[in-house]
């Protein structure tokens, strides 16, 4: 773990790039975009992704994914899925981000490298990156998607696309986590892990948006409805 974790340089990664972020919500199969997310310069995912990147799903979500943040847990019950090298090699999978830059981060991020024994290069994100996400939740933690949002929110991006982030306000697409497909059940989940809070991280969105203006930032319909903009695509 010494010798391969790297801390992931958000700026240059970022900088003046258009980047598209695709999340787990339902949203992102309402319209066909896929020629559109494979056409930013940086596509963004989050854990179980790339598992629905598929010939059927492709006109919907792209195929074309640079970065994928994932909580290095590899169980289902966290929603983090099976860390598979050898799929990510054939998507084009660049980096692996574990966000969760604390303690208890870490020690999950140790125990990734227990489990394989292998010199993977895997990447977390500065403290001070860290922070900034965190700002505003308290003692909650944040998810993995409001974090990759948050850090790319925080950049010098060019511009950005965001498409299947709906706060847990709509279902999981279909095959992505089917147990949870019903909207009270995953409510039900996120309660009784009792760690995230996504009202809040709506709320903290939604100023992290205004504060980005005027860059420019569209979203897929769903997620427009939901803060109540009209920056649709």
């Amino acid at each position: 773990m010494i010798g391969s974790l790297k801390i992931f340089k958000v700026n240059d990664s970022f900088k003046n790039k258009r980047i598209a972020i695709v999340g787990a919500a339902d949203s992102s199969f309402v319209e066909r975009n896929g020629n559109y997310i494979d056409s930013f310069d940086i596509v963004v995912r989050v854990n179980k992704a790339p598992y629905s990147l598929t010939e059927k799903s492709f006109p919907f979500l792209g195929s074309k994914t640079n970065y994928l943040f994932h909580s290095f847990y590899e169980n289902n019950f966290s929603g983090g899925g099976p860390i598979e090298w050898e799929l990510y090699k054939r998507l084009g999978i660049e980096k692996v981000i574990n966000p969760n830059m604390n303690l208890k981060g870490l020690v999950t991020h140790l125990n990734f490298y227990k489990r394989h024994l292998e010199n993977r290069v895997t990447y977390n994100i500065s403290r001070k990156n860290y922070k900034v996400i965190t700002n505003g939740l308290g003692a909650y933690i944040p998810t993995i998607g409001f974090s990759a949002l948050m850090l790319i929110l925080n950049s010098d991006y060019k511009e950005l696309y965001i498409t299947g982030f709906t706060f847990f306000q709509t279902p999981y697409a279909k095959g992505y986590r089917d147990e949870l497909i019903n909207t009270k059940a995953n409510e039900e989940h996120i309660s009784k892990q009792g760690i995230h809070n996504p009202s809040l991280e709506l709320k903290l969105f939604k100023k992290a948006i205004e504060n980005s203006k005027p860059k420019k930032v569209t979203f897929d319909a769903e997620l427009s409805k939901i803060i109540g903009s009209r920056s649709t695509l």
